[in-house]
């Protein structure tokens, strides 16, 4: 048999996203989610010039198609119809 009881617990939740890039707030549709955008999240190992370092960043679509503009070597556009 189990007995349960009633447990409120905290959650962090993320209200905002702002682009590191242009500073400029990431919207949100009209069901409270956030569009596009890229999270990096990077915990830099043994033989990096960053060693143990942690680096978080978000970077909004726009920026995004920047950065990767510069490529010397382009992405793959894996686009499906």
């Amino acid at each position: 048999m189990r007995k349960v009881k009633k447990v409120l617990k905290e959650e962090d939740e993320i209200y905002e996203i702002y682009c590191n890039m242009c500073g400029k707030p990431i919207e949100k549709d009209s069901f409270g989610n956030f569009l596009e955008y890229l999270s990096v999240d990077k915990k830099w190992g043994y033989f990096s010039i960053l060693d143990g370092q942690e680096h978080s960043f978000d970077i909004c679509d726009s920026c995004y198609k920047d950065i990767v503009s510069k490529f010397k070597i382009k992405i793959l556009d894996d686009e499906k119809e």
